[in-house]
């Protein structure tokens, strides 16, 4: 049986009009491009049909939705810097979730449909610019029957070790301040029981609003009074990382302001800031790139699969391995800014990652 791709998607409604996507996916290139022309022509859509449409969302509103000024270019009215924000955070905030809901209804849908039970892979992973790649790869180049769900490192070897999926995503940071990390992850995984399997080395830092107005340089400047930070939730590798580098330059939480206020994705706490509601969060470089931010690196960190020994043999999981040492992977991951693959799909050792 053919193989379905099944994915959940919002809907906006306003004054009972359904909103049509290209309207938001519109207005958010030009909010990127700053022009109306180079909008149109990267969504492949003509002037008229989006002259047309902005005009009719004008009618609905009553207020425009871009200003257009004669030699200056396209910018977002405050309705469409509105209309923008909350859509990016909507998608950013429950887009793991609906991953989650995605991947089980396409189970129990494939189930209904065979009167063959298949054989499955279920990979618990955190969300994130790799994993995405991954999967897109193996809809494209395998028969693999994969059930990808998004939780947090320590929530994904915890489900390993009880055996709720065969393999566990999990980050965690090179050099010595993995040594107030490791025992958390070593207390669950043994060099006996599992093997890892290298995915890729990618930089953590500070997203930071464009221009830096509250001059953030580095974890100490986020004790200051006047910067609002925006946390990942507990038990995320980033949130582990996070507060190990606030022990490591001894920081209390409570002299974070916003510590307590959290977020599940990377996207989510990007578009928190790029909203205003926050000053600074914790993430990665392509997230900031994405939402127009600035980034400020600290540290590197290895992301790595956890398969048990017993399992390392089975055919899916060799199929993972030929796709994480691929060009293709490798070519779409050297694109984005902070990450290395060059170690992409090798099988690595505890003491490789967790010394």
């Amino acid at each position: 049986m053919h193989i379905m791709e099944i994915k959940l998607k919002f809907s906006w409604k306003i004054s009972q009009q359904d909103v049509d996507p290209i309207l938001l996916h519109l207005l958010e290139l030009i909010q990127q491009k700053g022009s109306l022309q180079q909008a149109v022509k990267k969504a492949n859509v003509s002037y008229r049909f989006a002259w047309g449409l902005l005009h009719k969302w004008q009618e609905i509103l009553d207020q425009p939705l871009v200003k257009l000024e004669r030699g200056r270019g396209a910018t977002l009215s405050p309705a469409g810097e509105v209309l923008v924000s909350a859509n990016q955070k909507l998608i950013a905030r429950f887009s793991p979730e609906l991953d989650n809901i995605s991947t089980q209804f396409k189970r129990e849908f494939e189930s209904a449909l065979s009167s063959q039970v298949s054989p499955r892979t279920t990979i618990f992973a955190s969300h994130g610019l790799a994993i995405s790649a991954l999967r897109d790869l193996m809809h494209q180049q395998s028969d693999l029957k994969l059930d990808l769900h998004f939780y947090g490192s320590l929530e994904n070897i915890r489900s390993l070790e009880l055996e709720k999926c065969d393999i566990a995503g999990f980050h965690i940071p090179e050099g010595a301040i993995a040594k107030g990390l490791s025992p958390q992850y070593l207390s669950i995984l043994n060099a006996n029981k599992h093997q890892l399997i290298y995915v890729v080395k990618r930089n953590q830092g500070l997203m930071v609003q464009q221009g830096n107005p509250k001059n953030i340089t580095n974890i100490e400047s986020l004790t200051e009074k006047h910067i609002e930070f925006i946390n990942r939730q507990a038990d995320s590798g980033t949130r582990l990382l996070f507060d190990q580098l606030l022990k490591t330059n001894s920081i209390c939480p409570s002299q974070i302001q916003g510590y307590q206020n959290e977020e599940f994705t990377h996207m989510a706490i990007a578009a928190m800031i790029a909203s205003g509601a926050a000053d600074a969060g914790f993430g990665i470089a392509p997230i900031a790139k994405k939402f127009d931010l600035e980034f400020i690196p600290l540290i590197w960190e290895h992301y790595c699969l956890a398969v048990p020994i017993s399992f390392t043999d089975d055919p899916h999981v060799k199929q993972i391995i030929t796709l994480l040492q691929s060009k293709v992977f490798k070519q779409q991951l050297a694109e984005l800014s902070g990450y290395d693959a060059s170690r992409s799909g090798q099988l690595v050792s505890f003491s490789e990652v967790f010394d």
